[in-house]
């Protein structure tokens, strides 16, 4: 039995000594119920994850959970679709713009790709997420040739509603869990680039990996960038 690092006096005592009336205590003990949800959401799915890198299969992995195979796939294999999951509640104007972006480079494309995503990045170029590329890249603008050539330049009629890949959904979701381990309550440009570079088999991931851009000096740098911010003389 695994003893939960967090306690429920511990809780209790934080949703307290924050707000004074019982009727705030109430709501910010929702709020918290439900980001504790959302953090045994991910939890769970890192260590899915860590289980398929291993070789673990998912009828292996249903039992462990004790659900069926079939259940484990719905639950944790992103599948191609229009529908993002996590929604963009806490995503900053910045990271949301990225997305908006994306579509605009997929506009000749079936669906939005992490190729895409990467350009959107880029493109928001004063977001902390194209900061680090160009700060870790090998040459300047070396990481949007290698994404540019990257690309399927064939046209196609785009559908109505264009769905994201599958790996573009999961470096999405990735991108909340970085944020998450991070600490931050906000997913931004940096934790959008930080989950892709976790997605590692994406096509994002293979191109910045030719530019000598790793998700280790990655989060090195934003959490560098983030020490001094919060160190800076104001």
């Amino acid at each position: 039995m695994v003893t939960a690092p967090v306690q429920l006096t511990d809780l209790i005592v934080t949703v307290a000594q924050e707000h004074a009336d019982v009727l705030g205590r109430l709501a910010a003990a929702v709020e918290l119920s439900a980001q504790l949800d959302e953090l045994g959401d991910h939890l769970i799915g890192h260590f899915v994850d860590e289980a398929r890198r291993a070789g673990a299969s998912w009828t292996e992995i249903g039992e462990s959970i004790g659900v069926t195979k079939q259940a484990a796939q719905k639950r944790f294999v992103p599948r191609e679709s229009p529908d993002l999951k996590p929604n963009f509640d806490r995503y900053t104007d910045r990271a949301r713009r990225v997305v908006v972006l994306a579509r605009h480079h997929a506009r000749f494309s079936e669906r939005i790709g992490t190729e895409h995503l990467l350009l959107g990045l880029m493109d928001e170029s004063g977001g902390l997420g194209a900061k680090t590329i160009a700060k870790l890249e090998a040459a300047e603008g070396t990481t949007r040739l290698a994404t540019l050539n990257a690309l399927d330049h064939t046209s196609r009629e785009r559908p109505d509603p264009q769905p994201f890949s599958a790996d573009c959904k999961k470096a999405l979701e990735l991108s909340v869990r970085e944020a998450l381990r991070l600490g931050h309550t906000f997913v931004g440009t940096e934790h959008v680039l930080l989950g892709l570079l976790s997605e590692e088999d994406c096509t994002a991931a293979k191109v910045m990996a030719t530019t000598g851009i790793t998700k280790a000096a990655a989060e090195a740098y934003v959490v560098a960038e983030f020490e001094r911010a919060v160190n800076a003389p104001r």
